[in-house]
């Protein structure tokens, strides 16, 4: 009961939050009340309270306060704290609110003759009802970025008709097609993404085995920070991104100055291979990002799937990005989840 007694306490002391707004379950979101969020736009809102286990915790990504429910509610309305305190110790619920990824019905449909370079139709000129379409609408990609995106009904003769010989089992099925680019709009690789159940859900192929595997770099300002994720398709949700399609962030390095490069690794504190490279990153002397106990999900598409704005998620990744000891404090913290 301990989660049901914090919230009920939440909602009772709501009105006394400027802005206060509940973004998804367990997860509420309103201008900090102790240090009065930003002076500059009264719209910012970067107080949030949120669920870890059994109990509810206060953070503030302006002032950078993070506190239990108790010490934030006795910092809001003392007066209720000796009656909050006489509930608290009950035992406590769980629950999860996981997003459940779209499935996609096998479909048929007719084969167009390929041509050398890719020249697919474009998700933009797909109709609204085709599949692959409604794949990336459901992904909640910008709208913006349909006509960047492809279609091949049949990858693998996508694959043979673009005179690229790859070993390894290279299926037939339908693939979302996501061009890699070099800075004079060349391409040098492609990814091809599952639209269904397949054992490959990415197959990334070099079409020039002389460059860097890397998307996104004909679409970034080298005047500001870039920002290096792991997924192609999660670079599309953030401002200057660019996409390793591996894990191996520090790649962006060969092509940028490291001090203008920070690395987002997904949000996945259990996976070894992932914990591997945040720690070589840190000892290595780069920006990284270390994400708050607050988000559940493992990437930035996930984290807009569920109920994350762009502007939030900027402003998330601005005001947790670490160097050196204080990664590695963050780091160390991040891997205990």
């Amino acid at each position: 009961m301990s989660v049901f007694i914090d919230r009920t306490f939440l909602l009772r002391i709501s009105a006394k939050l400027p802005k206060f707004a509940q973004k998804k379950t367990d997860l509420y979101n309103f201008r900090c009340p102790i240090c009065g969020d930003s002076q500059k736009n009264k719209s910012k809102c970067r107080g949030y309270i949120y669920r870890k286990k059994n109990d509810y915790f206060y953070t503030c990504h302006n002032c950078g306060i993070s506190t239990n429910f108790y010490n934030f509610l006795e910092r809001v309305d003392p007066s209720l704290i000796k009656e909050y305190s006489l509930e608290r110790y009950k035992n406590g619920e769980t629950g999860s609110n996981n997003y459940q990824k779209p499935k996609f019905e096998e479909f048929k449909t007719e084969k167009p003759i390929f041509r050398q370079r890719v020249e697919l139709q474009s998700i933009s000129e797909l109709p609204h009802s085709h599949f692959a379409k409604q794949y990336v609408i459901n992904r909640q990609i910008p709208e913006s970025e349909h006509s960047s995106l492809y279609f091949a009904p049949d990858f693998k003769k996508f694959v043979e008709d673009m005179k690229i010989e790859k070993d390894g089992l290279i299926g037939d099925d339908p693939r979302l097609i996501i061009p890699f680019y070099d800075k004079d709009k060349e391409l040098v690789a492609f990814q091809g993404r599952a639209l269904g159940e397949s054992k490959m859900r990415y197959v990334t192929i070099k079409v020039k085995d002389s460059e860097h595997k890397i998307f996104g770099i004909d679409r970034i300002d080298e005047d500001k920070m870039i920002y290096v994720v792991e997924g192609p398709i999660d670079s599309l949700f953030i401002d200057n991104a660019i996409a390793t399609a591996d894990s191996h962030l520090q790649a962006a390095s060969d092509v940028f100055d490291k001090s203008k490069i920070t690395l987002i690794f997904d949000n996945e504190p259990r996976n070894k291979e992932i914990c591997k490279q945040i720690d070589k990153a840190i000892e290595q002397h780069y920006n990284v990002v270390i994400w708050p106990d607050m988000i559940e999900e493992k990437d930035i598409n996930d984290m807009i799937l569920g109920g994350w704005t762009k502007e939030e998620l900027e402003d998330i990744i601005s005001s947790n990005t670490f160097v050196n000891l204080r990664a590695k404090a963050e780091y160390i913290r991040w891997k205990k989840i």
